[in-house]
């Protein structure tokens, strides 16, 4: 097994041995004991990953107006919110580690500074 393969698994034991992730497995135990509940949020996380890939503007906007009126009546269900912010804290945790990643290896990518 070469380094890089041994640091990432360790890297992914670390993110799995994270306060981060067993609270998001937690909220996730609690979410599967309703089915129904949880394909609604499932439903509400796909729509809320077609937006952010939507080009028409008009579209954008209705999609945005009816994902954040779904989104005010889901996060007043404890077991949702209580997922939906364990999902976000992980999500963050990851994002930190691919910035950390990407950040300290240099390479020449034109235009990534137009994204900073």
């Amino acid at each position: 097994m070469d380094k890089i393969t041994e640091y990432m698994e360790l890297l992914i034991q670390a993110i799995k041995d994270s306060n981060e992730y067993r609270i998001y497995k937690q909220a996730e135990a609690v979410l599967d004991e309703n089915p129904q509940l949880k394909r609604r949020v499932d439903d509400f996380n796909r729509a809320n990953y077609r937006l952010h890939t939507q080009k028409d503007p008009q579209k954008l906007f209705q999609g945005i107006r009816a994902l954040d009126e779904e989104s005010q009546a889901l996060k007043k269900i404890p077991q949702v919110n209580s997922y939906l912010q364990a999902e976000l804290d992980l999500c963050k945790l990851l994002q930190y580690i691919s910035l950390e990643i990407n950040g300290g290896i240099d390479i020449h990518v034109p235009g990534a500074a137009l994204y900073e």
